[in-house]
């Protein structure tokens, strides 16, 4: 990646950013496109270097973001990027790349992840929620890395997807 793109990943303050998240959730709504967002939760040791650290971090999620991205700094120094285009697997694995990165730096993180794959689940609030609660949950059982999944139905609660007529006639043969 050049100089020029790496350069545009400046970290939006708090306001800015939900307002770029609000914008790139309209965007992927409008072309029916996937949108991804990723928290950083980065757990910095020592006070005397948090800045130097969040240089760092920055540095190695620049590796791996792409000049269309948009990372954000959110209250209690978590971070977020925005990935528009980026389904759940890809979103995954990009942050699963800047955490090795970390690792390498010595930088301990976590990271929750909330992706909207279909136009209707794209909303900035939303997403910013199921993230929150990936992170949480990462944070809650030691993990590094979390992805936020619906939970799924029971089975038992879920209803047919055949008609009570077409059951008579598959099974019997007819009326």
């Amino acid at each position: 990646m050049d100089r020029r793109a790496k350069a545009s990943l400046r970290p939006l303050a708090d306001s800015d950013f939900q307002r770029e998240l609000e914008r790139e959730s309209l965007r992927a709504k409008r072309g029916r496109c996937p949108l991804s967002l990723v928290l950083f939760a980065p757990q910095f040791q020592d006070a005397d270097n948090t800045e130097t650290n969040a240089r760092e971090l920055i540095r190695c999620i620049e590796r791996h973001a792409s000049p269309c991205d948009s990372l954000g700094l959110l209250p209690k120094m978590r971070y977020a990027l925005v990935l528009p285009g980026a389904g759940l697997f890809g979103a995954q694995h990009i942050a699963e790349s800047i955490l090795q990165g970390c690792a390498h730096s010595g930088i301990p993180c976590t990271v929750g992840i909330a992706s909207a794959e279909f136009a209707e689940n794209a909303s900035a609030e939303t997403l910013l929620q199921q993230a929150l609660t990936a992170l949480r949950h990462a944070q809650d059982h030691d993990g590094a890395i979390n992805v936020y999944r619906e939970q799924a139905e029971i089975l038992s609660l879920r209803k047919t997807m055949v008609h009570s007529h077409e059951k008579r006639f598959l099974f019997s043969g007819g009326e």
